[in-house]
């Protein structure tokens, strides 16, 4: 099964080095370091981030090409070391795009000096949420922690365009369930430089006034399907994982030969059934 309950965690600073950025994050009321429960670093400061929850060693990558220059990657990604690292270069300069076409599903963010780029996907099914926090900005891929953090109220204005027009995304516009808390629209990414934001669209648009070159429907038709195969063909290839269940005493069996009996994750697609806000799609 996938597990639905983790995220992605990550704040920047409005400067290095200020009063109250502690080894890894803002400090309480205590002068402790504040963190998400159950986080595991990535990187630390003076913009650190965390990845939250049951994420498997096979979904979680960084690649740096220095101290300054990162990127990291989380769920399964097709690309390789190399590929990852070539798209770090490239990112460098400025572009964003070619961060969202390998196979696969996962959310990439991209470390360049102080500039931080979290990308979102173009269907917003791995959406990025923002809000000011700490003289800075706190990102995650789930709502509710930003909530908690920020201990936000209901947005009645959100839930009303919810249930009056729950077909039109477009009235909901970039709002949450929280106040305060936004969305990063799909196509999207989120680009932070020493705490300030700003929402850049990554996907090229087409002038209405200007007429587009034509296509051909069978190479299109063609480069679609080439694309959902190695999507699959990716997700294929990634490690299942099947919960660690003891089935109990065995005779004549220890426990290490029950362990070896229940042998290693094997290739293969689990899903989420919980239907729950956060619950993965299987299609």
């Amino acid at each position: 099964m996938e597990a639905s309950m983790r995220w992605l965690v990550g704040w920047s600073s409005t400067a290095a080095g200020v009063a109250g950025i502690g080894s890894a994050g803002a400090t309480g009321y205590d002068g402790e370091t504040l963190h998400p429960v159950g986080s595991q670093l990535l990187w630390g400061d003076p913009d650190p981030l965390w990845a939250v929850g049951d994420w498997r060693p096979d979904e979680v990558r960084v690649i740096r090409a220095d101290a300054e220059n990162r990127i990291a990657v989380l769920g399964i990604c097709g690309a390789s070391d190399e590929e990852l690292r070539r798209g770090l270069f490239t990112a460098r300069g400025g572009a964003l795009r070619h961060l969202t076409t390998w196979p696969g599903s996962y959310t990439a963010v991209v470390q360049v000096g102080r500039r931080i780029t979290v990308c979102g996907d173009l269907a917003g099914a791995r959406p990025v949420f923002h809000t000011p926090w700490a003289g800075g900005t706190a990102y995650a891929t789930a709502a509710l922690p930003l909530a908690d953090l920020i201990e936000a109220n209901l947005d009645f204005g959100h839930l009303a365009a919810l249930l009056a027009a729950p077909d039109v995304p477009a009235a909901l516009r970039d709002t949450t369930p929280y106040e305060g808390v936004r969305r990063v629209p799909p196509g999207h990414a989120l680009v932070l430089r020493a705490g300030a934001r700003e929402i850049a669209g990554y996907e090229p648009v087409a002038s209405l006034a200007v007429a587009a070159p034509p296509a051909d429907p069978d190479h299109a038709v063609d480069a679609v399907r080439d694309a959902l195969v190695e999507a699959v063909r990716t997700r294929l290839s990634a490690p299942r994982h099947v919960p660690d269940l003891d089935p109990g005493p065995v005779p004549g069996m220890g426990p290490a030969e029950r362990r070896a009996r229940r042998g290693m994750p094997v290739p293969g697609i689990g899903a989420d059934l919980s239907g729950g806000p956060a619950s993965g799609t299987l299609a």
